[in-house]
């Protein structure tokens, strides 16, 4: 899923053989756009919010996700709807609070509850499976099922393998601020061929005041990915 910027709103375009693209308008409305038939308009209350983490569709095209903060917008509540594409109809909500990323996975969605935990959520039903809890976690990143990157549980950097809600590897801060920055901010995470790179920006090395200047970084912390 891919995401740009409109005057009004966002578009986003999928991989995705039933969806072809989900332009989003600001003032709460939603087109739908299929490969094989016209666009379907719908009322889902997005906001400016989803266009930093996506409105994701299931694998069938057929069911669309909203995670939301602010209470009231289109109906909302604070939490995760599920929206009949069909015909806009609400499936299911998840009254979690604010929800930022979501993760849709064979037979399961990865729901990233801001700053408290990581649900693990039947997609029919909305029923939380299973949880990780951590009130540390700023940022969580897919690196393609079953696992996500996750910062920070317990002082350390994960990988969490979603069909067990387990970590399955854990890197100290050493690992992946080897400077030792002040500020650190890991944007993007990969999974390939064994190798975990990781690449973001960090400021203030050794923490030091005096050395400004936000700088990109790159790096390998996992050169033998295996479990």
């Amino acid at each position: 899923m891919n995401i740009h910027y409109i005057e009004n709103g966002f578009v986003q375009t999928f991989c995705n053989y039933v969806v072809e693209r989900v332009i989003c308008y600001y003032d709460g409305t939603c087109e739908v756009h299929f490969h094989d038939r016209s666009y379907k308009v719908m009322r889902i209350g997005c906001s400016s919010y989803n266009s930093q983490y996506g409105t994701p569709i299931s694998d069938d095209g057929k069911t669309l996700y909203i995670g939301s903060w602010e209470k009231g917008m289109g109906g909302l509540e604070k939490g995760l709807t599920a929206f009949d594409i069909d015909n806009g109809a609400v499936l299911w909500r998840l009254n979690e609070g604010k929800i930022r990323n979501i993760f849709v996975f064979h037979n399961y969605l990865i729901v990233f509850k801001a700053y408290a935990a990581l649900l693990k959520v039947d997609p029919v039903s909305g029923v939380v499976i299973n949880q990780l809890r951590s009130t540390a976690m700023e940022r969580v990143i897919d690196l393609s099922c079953p696992y996500v990157y996750v910062d920070t549980i317990s002082g350390s950097h994960c990988v969490v393998d979603t069909e067990q809600m387990k970590i399955s590897k854990k890197y100290n801060m050493k690992t992946v601020n080897p400077s030792n920055c002040l500020s650190f901010v890991v944007q993007s995470a990969s999974l390939h061929n064994g190798v975990l790179e990781i690449s973001g920006f960090e400021e203030f090395p050794c923490k030091d005041y005096s050395l400004k200047g936000q700088t990109p970084f790159n790096r390998v912390i996992d050169s033998s990915f295996q479990l």
